[in-house]
């Protein structure tokens, strides 16, 4: 049955709603006197400069470094300018009794009297300083610190650990033995004390002709070519190329072999690779010849099936490291020395085509190392280091040579280094030159890098440096500087801004 319609209950009347409130504007602070927003800033500034002297006291602190003794890793106040023949950076340390001379030497292609007058000085590297990690150990040799020197207290002095306590310090032929055996550095080492002989990439207008011949290939195990006085002739363009060398065996010519001659374009005749610093402008003292040598480069391996090589020699012996390319070229890539007695090393890597690799090759404190893309594929190769053999080695005119058989490679970036020679003659330098220098058992003996113008143990009365007497150790170049140019005008101005690529870390 249907029901019937009901009508709707009214609905109540709405409430009524009270409007959102207002939130007041967060208020202002606001000082009631001058006097209050002083104390704010005083108080922010004294809170920052408590934290940096609570960093500097007790963590870091930052040192300049105003001499050149550690030149070339570290630059004391220096001028600069580039070599007007090669383009190289021609940089010279500014004395401090201000005999300084005028004209200046270019380390890479040799020019002479290059005015640095018109320059400006800039100041030394700012190093910052490690002032815990002695607390924690002690220094090691070959790492660099900041002391306070027995014999000037004034000042602090950064140098190059050498000997460490208890041990018997002496320098032969331009290493450092400890107790009578040499001490031989790491590949890690080297890159640190390196010392530039050669950069290909800062040509003379004259091309680099004169120093690279073309050599014969001798069979093996002689690969690439012996150093002697074989028939040679200066490369040409087919080889010198504006971006490195191309060395190309893959065709026609199955074989073919490279030497670096150490080749002065002023006076035109082969010479010496010595100690020599263009950093010390104004020493006078008579160059040493050196033995020890790193070469580097950017290896493209471009065609072809066989090998390359390089061999560095140090006027007594030389060593080899031949790396095989393609599935016919060998068993893998080979360090070994050209004299019997020493067992070469090998590994399985090969090269291959169409890559580019990283090559650094050493022979240093009668140490051979090698590091492709920066790992090292096996241990280093030690020849025998009697002190008795180090007055055999002649002068080395002609360090380094490369060879290919059956490849095609481009070799760019190519440089070659020497390692550091620490001097022990002349002068009042005695102290672990002629005989051994005890050291006591909490004493450290320090040289600089820049052996033939430091100021260091060899010539101090004390030589010796307490443990105690540490400062710490650098482990930033943080403010290196040099000149700048910029035109206003028409007319060229001079000023100082940071030389970006020597802003580093040291090891």
């Amino acid at each position: 049955m249907d029901q019937p319609a009901t009508t709707a209950e009214p609905l109540p009347p709405a409430a009524d709603v009270p409007p959102p409130a207002v939130v007041p504007p967060a208020p202002v602070a606001r000082y009631e006197s001058p006097g209050d927003a002083l104390r704010v800033v005083v108080t922010v500034v004294i809170l920052v400069v408590c934290i940096f002297l609570f960093i500097r006291t007790f963590a870091v602190e930052p040192f300049g470094v105003p001499t050149g003794s550690m030149a070339p890793a570290l630059v004391g106040n220096h001028r600069e300018t580039l070599c007007p023949r090669c383009g190289y950076p021609v940089v010279i340390g500014e004395p401090s009794n201000g005999d300084r001379s005028p004209d200046a030497t270019c380390p890479n292609c040799g020019k002479h009297g290059i005015d640095l007058s018109p320059t400006w000085e800039i100041p030394g590297d700012r190093l910052m300083v490690d002032k815990n990690v002695f607390n924690v150990r002690s220094p090691r040799r070959w790492e660099v610190a900041v002391f306070r020197c027995p014999v000037d207290l004034s000042k602090p002095y950064v140098k190059r650990m050498i000997g460490l306590p208890g041990e018997a310090v002496q320098l032969i032929g331009g290493d450092v033995f400890i107790n009578g055996q040499l001490q031989r550095k790491t590949l890690a080492h080297l890159r640190e004390m390196r010392v530039p002989v050669f950069d290909l990439a800062f040509a003379p207008l004259a091309t680099w002709q004169p120093r690279w011949h073309v050599e014969p290939v001798a069979d093996d195990p002689n690969f690439p070519a012996a150093a002697n006085d074989t028939p040679s002739k200066p490369v040409d363009e087919t080889i010198l190329r504006t971006d490195g060398l191309v060395l190309d065996a893959s065709g026609k010519r199955p074989s073919l072999g490279l030497t670096y001659r150490h080749w002065n374009l002023d006076d035109k005749q082969e010479g010496p690779i010595t100690d020599w610093l263009a950093y010390n402008a104004s020493q006078r003292r008579r160059p040493a010849p050196v033995h020890d040598f790193l070469f580097t480069c950017d290896l493209e391996v471009t065609a072809g099936s066989g090998r390359f090589a390089c061999r560095l020699g140090d006027g007594l012996d030389s060593v080899r490291a031949e790396f095989p390319i393609g599935a016919a070229a060998g068993e893998g890539v080979q360090l070994a020395a050209d004299r019997g007695g020493t067992p070469p090393l090998q590994s399985g890597f090969k090269l291959e085509v169409g890559k580019t690799y990283r090559l650094e090759f050493a022979f240093v404190d009668r140490r051979a190392m090698l590091a492709i893309d920066g790992v090292e594929p096996f241990g280093p190769l030690d020849l025998p280091a009697p002190p008795d053999v180090y007055p055999q080695r002649g002068q080395v005119t002609r360090p380094l040579q490369l060879g290919v058989r059956g490849v095609a490679v481009a070799v760019r970036n190519v440089k070659l280094w020497r390692d550091i020679h620490y001097r022990g003659d002349g002068g009042d330098e005695v102290n672990g030159t002629k005989t051994p220098y005890q050291l006591a058992a909490d004493e450290f003996f320090v040289l600089g890098d820049n052996s033939a113008n430091s100021h260091d143990s060899r010539a101090w009365k004390i030589p010796g440096v307490p443990e105690r007497d540490f400062i710490g150790k650098p482990f930033l170049i943080h403010q290196p500087l040099k000149a700048g140019h910029v035109t206003v005008n028409g007319g060229a101005k001079a000023f100082q801004t940071v030389d970006w690529d020597r802003l580093r870390w040291v090891r």
